[in-house]
């Protein structure tokens, strides 16, 4: 059995910085930035276990709702191997916006007669979508000494977007154990459709070097720089931009097209992390700080903090709080300023734009026997735009509600 110290203590067990891909770009995303989990600075056998896991995310208005089941083993088959993995199924329904700005915007031209019965349509259009999502995930852990190497093979499929992934890991122990350093490359090979049905690809390589180190027997601090290159197929096909000063007589087809975005980026991420154990209350406080920059002209900042207090023997509960701000793309607008000179690169896409997003929440573990816990967690998320020009309405929050279960054997 564990120490109680180490219960509550953030989860730093999985061991691969890259994780599988996700629903292509097209989604609501809880966030728009990688996330670097930690990874393990100690290597002692862990207890095998299965999980499962059960997710429903809800947008406001009867926008986007994504249901998530997922279900991970993670074994020791020897004191020098370690195999994980991981399958999910995702279904997603609900109205999503198409980029157009709303109605009334484009109405204001004297030429243009606004069609009846939508004189007062303030928000964005929108447009249903139905799809599902099943991925699986490979993961062993090859263990000589201090010497740590962790492949990774994934694959990701939805009806319109494909993505295989591969990941390579190396850790190396030093001082005892007390210093790791980590050492991550990571391909995805993704192919998606086009605003014209056709088949696009895109390849993304992400390269990370990082350490932890304990500070002291109870403070652990991480470090990570993220380099990433993609290219190919960027845009998101289901994105269409209105074109202010070339609207047809008819206002309900006005005229416009589909996003363009440049076919190469490249992404830079600093990541730091300090986990402290308080021992007077038997918990723990993590708080992080994350910088994005992209070739795009996205500079974000995310700041994160939460605090796993343990109760009695069996109980953890963990509030947490997460802020996310970004600057604009290059190339964002709400609607393009004239058709027939339309620039070189341009996307309607909020996900883009200048903006904030506030998420916070509570998760409550209970380990209701020696083999087997339970935990729930709630989440609420706000986004929210600042450039001043691009419609509120556009802009998603949603509820999040998380079940599980863990069995260890």
């Amino acid at each position: 059995m564990q120490s109680s110290e180490q219960n509550i203590l953030p989860n730093t067990s999985r061991s691969n910085a890259f994780a599988p891909a996700g629903w292509s770009g097209r989604l609501p995303a809880l966030t728009l930035a990688l996330s670097l989990p930690l990874l393990p600075l100690s290597r002692a056998r862990a207890e095998d276990h299965v999980d499962y896991r059960y997710e429903y995310y809800k947008e406001d208005d009867n926008r986007i709702a994504i249901t998530t089941h997922s279900a991970l083993f993670d074994v020791s088959l020897n004191p020098h191997l370690e195999l994980k993995g991981e399958v999910v199924f995702d279904t997603i329904s609900g109205a999503t916006p198409t980029g157009a700005a709303p109605a009334h915007k484009y109405f204001y031209l004297p030429e243009v007669l606004p069609p009846a019965g939508n004189t007062n349509n303030t928000s964005v259009p929108l447009t249903e979508m139905k799809d599902f999502r099943w991925s699986v995930m490979l993961e062993p852990t090859f263990s000589f000494g201090r010497h740590h190497i962790t492949p990774q093979v994934s694959y990701s499929h939805e009806s319109d977007y494909g993505s295989l992934g591969t990941a390579l890991n190396y850790s190396v122990d030093f001082n005892d154990k007390n210093t790791t350093l980590n050492l991550g490359w990571s391909r995805s090979t993704d192919q998606s459709h086009d605003d014209l049905g056709k088949w696009r690809n895109k390849v993304s390589d992400d390269f990370l070097i990082g350490v932890n180190q304990l500070l002291g027997p109870k403070t652990l601090l991480t470090l990570n720089f993220t380099f990433g290159n993609a290219y190919g197929y960027m845009a998101d096909p289901y994105r269409y931009i209105i074109a202010a000063n070339a609207l047809q007589t008819d206002a309900e087809n006005p005229s416009g097209a589909f996003e363009h975005r440049p076919g190469h980026k490249n992404k830079y991420i600093g990541y730091a992390s300090l986990t402290q154990f308080i021992t007077p209350l038997n918990a723990s406080v993590e708080g992080s700080y994350r910088f994005y920059h992209d070739t795009f002209g996205i500079n974000a900042h995310t700041i994160s903090l939460a605090w796993y207090q343990k109760i009695g023997k069996q109980l953890v509960i963990s509030p947490s709080f997460r802020y996310y701000r970004q600057s604009a793309a290059n190339f964002y607008m709400e609607m393009m300023p004239d058709f027939s000179n339309p620039p070189q690169y341009f996307s309607p896409d909020y996900r883009l734009s200048e903006m904030q997003t506030f998420s916070y929440g509570i998760n409550v573990s209970w380990r209701v026997h020696k083999h087997v816990s339970l935990d729930a967690t709630y989440k609420r998320y706000i986004m929210e735009g600042l450039d001043g020009v691009t419609s509120a309405t556009a802009y998603p929050s949603a509820n999040v509600f998380t079940v599980g279960a863990r069995i260890w054997f």
